[in-house]
Order: structure tokens, then C-alpha cells, then sequence
């Protein structure tokens, strides 16, 4: 806010227009005038028992789309959806003004930014009086609250297809664990159905949103890694293997996709081809970062020289398969060595 009515002398007339809406939206929404200096907490969560936004559907998993009856009602201007996502990601949740600031305009916030925060807030509650009903001073106490130094919005988790996309990732893991690999894969393939392309914002996004955006991407190829994994635990190794040919060209030093390329093409009986997998990789590694395989890649390596009867067990993971292949070739050295030593 201006503190100085002499600064009202160098600001331009839309500046103007921006802090008058801002003061009129204070003066009509009196939680703005309460001051406290502990954080404030966090906001119950609404569930669709008196939801005002229980037809609402967010999601995030791509482009921002807000979901009413069918129809996108996501506000086109980019500052707005920023906004929203800002909220949505940390929904029911206090997300501070100054964080707002910082994720529109990064460092170079203008003077104003505070007043035109709190316009974007009006904006942002007139889009769901639309399409709720009632005042902009209903929604303003049910739904995008002010709290001490900035805002929050409270939705149902159900709602938001963040939430669903890692209790799905969540399931398929313990699944993965228990070693039911068909429900495992069943609530993988749901969880990455939910994406409808990367996670995008049309203009600059702050350091929160990016850092959030980064987990959701980490988190989707791990999702989709272990999808594949599961479906070589089911024998689906010639289905996996084109997957995992892509992958490995996306990604050429990511070494998990080039273990288990190499488990699904000695699988389909094309071990020649696994072995070369390996002479790519190893090539890469030591021209672009200088250094040998891990020693995991390494035993799956001589797994297939030989080949061992361990890598037609279906029962293991990847990792698990990794795991007593490197153990074997320790204890085989350990022998050596007791032998050389003795």
C-alpha cells in the first residue's frame, strides 16, 4: 500500500485505479484490518458436505483447468491463473502475500504489487460468485479466505488431481512392495492417465511453483518407471521393451531404464542385444561424465555373460534382481580373496 500521499503524484492512472479497487475490496472485507503476529493456521479442508465448491473439479496435471459441469472455467489471463495455481498447490493451507509477490512478479514487483495482489483476489472470487451464487463477501468467508498477511483456499483434496495422482503413486507402491504386481500396475497406469501433458503456466512461474512442478514431474517418471517395472514382474517383456527403448533415448544416462531394457530384451530372447545396451551406456558414461557404471548395472552385465538362471525369476523387481546380483558378485570376491590370502 502507499503510505504517502505524495507518492500519489508519481503513479499513473491505471496504478491509481488499481489501489482504489484494492482499498475498496479492504474496506468491504474487514478481516483485512486484523493484524497478528503469530502464523496463522491452517485452514480445515471443506468436504462436500457444505462445499460451496463441491462441483468443482482442479486440476493441475497440466495446463490449469478448473472443471464446472463439464466446462473449463479456468480464467484465461496468466497473473490470475498463477494466482490460482499458487493456491491450489497449497490448498487449505495460509499462502503469504509476499509469496504471492514473489511467484508474479519474482524481484521485479512493482510498487503497487500488494494493491494489485489483492485486485487479482477479487477477481479470482467474482469467478467463483459466478459460478456459486451469492455475494463476493460469501466467498470471501467460505471459500478464498484472508488470513494474517495473505490467503487461503479451501477446497475438498478429493477434488484436486495432485492429491489423487499421489495416493494412486502411494497405492501402486505398497503394492509394488507386497509384491502384487497386477495392482500395482493397475493403480500406476491410473495414476499417469490423470496427466494431460506437463505441468505449464502460461508466463514466468516463481521458485515455489517450479519446485512443486519438479516434484510432480519426478514423481511422474517414477510412477511410470515403476508401471513398467510391475509389467516385467507380469512377463510383459516384449510390450516393455519399445517403452523402454524410448526411454532410454529421453534419457541417456538415467540407468535404471537401461537395467531394465536390458532384463526385457534378454527376456524376449534377444540377449546380444542387451549386452550392446550396455556398451552404448558404459560409452556414454565414460565420455560424458568420466566414470564406469555403477556396480549394479555392472553384475547385471556379467548376469548376462553368463547367463544366470537369476534373471528369469519373475517374483523380483528390477532393484531386488540388482540387489542379489551384486551380492553374489561380492561374495564371489570375498572367496578370491579368502583363497588368494589362504
Amino acid at each position: 500500500m502507499v503510505t504517502k500521499f505524495a507518492e500519489l503524484g508519481s503513479m499513473s492512472n491505471e496504478e491509481k485505479l488499481t489501489l482504489l479497487a484494492a482499498l475498496l475490496e479492504s474496506a468491504a472485507d474487514p478481516a483485512t484490518e486484523v493484524r497478528r503476529t503469530e502464523p496463522p493456521p491452517a485452514v480445515p479442508p471443506r468436504h462436500p458436505a457444505g462445499n460451496p465448491l463441491a462441483g468443482l473439479r482442479f486440476e493441475l496435471l497440466g495446463p490449469l483447468v478448473i472443471r464446472h459441469g463439464g466446462v473449463d472455467i479456468a480464467p484465461s489471463a496468466p497473473k490470475l491463473r498463477l494466482v490460482l495455481s499458487a493456491l491450489l498447490f497449497n490448498a487449505n493451507q495460509p499462502v503469504g502475500a509476499s509469496v504471492l509477490v514473489r511467484e508474479l512478479w519474482s524481484s521485479g514487483a512493482p510498487r503497487t504489487a500488494h494493491a494489485t495482489l489483492q485486485t487479482y483476489m477479487f477477481k479470482v472470487r467474482k469467478l467463483f460468485r459466478g459460478v456459486l451464487g451469492g455475494s463476493v463477501e460469501d466467498i470471501a468467508r467460505d471459500v478464498l479466505l484472508t488470513c494474517s498477511g495473505g490467503y487461503t483456499l479451501r477446497v475438498d483434496p478429493k477434488q484436486l488431481d495432485i492429491v489423487e495422482f499421489d495416493e494412486l503413486v502411494t497405492a501402486g507402491t505398497a503394492a509394488m512392495h507386497a509384491g502384487d504386481y497386477e495392482q500395482a500396475g493397475a493403480h500406476l497406469r491410473r495414476s499417469l492417465a490423470l496427466w494431460r501433458g506437463n505441468v505449464v503456466h502460461q508466463g514466468q512461474w516463481g521458485p515455489q511453483l517450479r519446485a512443486q512442478a519438479a516434484r510432480l514431474e519426478e514423481r511422474r517418471f517414477y510412477a511410470y518407471t515403476t508401471r513398467i517395472d510391475a509389467d516385467l514382474c507380469l512377463g510383459r517383456h516384449r510390450e516393455a521393451t519399445s517403452e523402454l527403448a524410448s526411454l532410454v533415448v529421453e534419457h541417456p544416462l538415467h540407468e535404471s531404464a537401461h537395467t531394465m531394457l536390458m532384463l526385457a530384451l534378454h527376456r524376449s530372447g534377444r540377449t546380444p542385444a542387451a549386452l550392446e545396451v550396455y556398451l552404448r551406456f558404459r560409452r556414454r558414461m565414460m565420455g560424458e561424465l568420466g566414470i564406469e557404471p555403477s556396480e549394479r548395472i555392472q553384475a547385471l552385465h556379467l548376469a548376462l555373460l553368463s547367463p544366470d538362471p537369476l534373471l528369469a525369476d519373475l517374483s523380483l523387481t528390477s532393484d531386488m534382481l540388482l540387489d542379489r546380483l551384486v551380492g553374489r558378485v561380492r561374495h564371489g570376491r570375498r572367496l578370491s580373496s579368502s583363497a588368494v590370502t589362504g
